[in-house]
């Protein structure tokens, strides 16, 4: 019964956090008009995306845990590295990138600059891979019992 809800939420944050993240995209393409109200939606929807994504990862390590995996499975190992490398990218890139974007809308940011953030190829290409990333995870939590010939087990 214990693993069932954790695999629930553990799922259903995960995906959830992932269609947040997407629904940001389709929000910022919006604001690339110079529109301020999709663009602080697309703030509001990263930030829900990143608290989910957290709860997802926080019952899958109770899912390791409760499910009797050793901590050096190889897809757990890969899938660790895959969220590190995600979560990395977010602190490095996306999370200053979205603090400029909210000092501005904070601000009297004219439409060329909302415009002109909700444009940058940078940002874009580091938000999209942080999407790809855990959409890499999700590809190992599914194939996880085919893994093994994967590793060369």
């Amino acid at each position: 019964m214990l693993y069932t809800t954790a695999l629930m939420i553990h799922t259903g944050a995960t995906l959830a956090a992932i269609l947040s993240f997407m629904a940001g995209e389709l929000l910022f393409a919006m604001a690339r008009k110079g529109r301020w109200r999709p663009a602080r939606m697309a703030l509001r929807a990263g930030r829900s995306a990143h608290l989910l994504l957290n709860l997802g990862v926080l019952a899958g390590i109770v899912l390791v845990f409760l499910g009797g995996w050793p901590l050096w499975t190889p897809w757990l190992l890969a899938a660790f590295a895959v969220i590190a490398v995600a979560m990395a990218v977010r602190h490095g890139f996306v999370a200053p990138w979205e603090l400029r974007v909210e000092s501005a809308l904070g601000g009297e940011a004219s439409v060329a600059q909302i415009g002109a953030f909700a444009s940058e190829k940078f940002a874009l290409a580091a938000r999209v891979s942080v999407i790809a990333l855990f959409g890499v995870v999700a590809a190992l939590m599914t194939m996880k019992p085919g893994l093994p010939l994967l590793f060369g087990g």
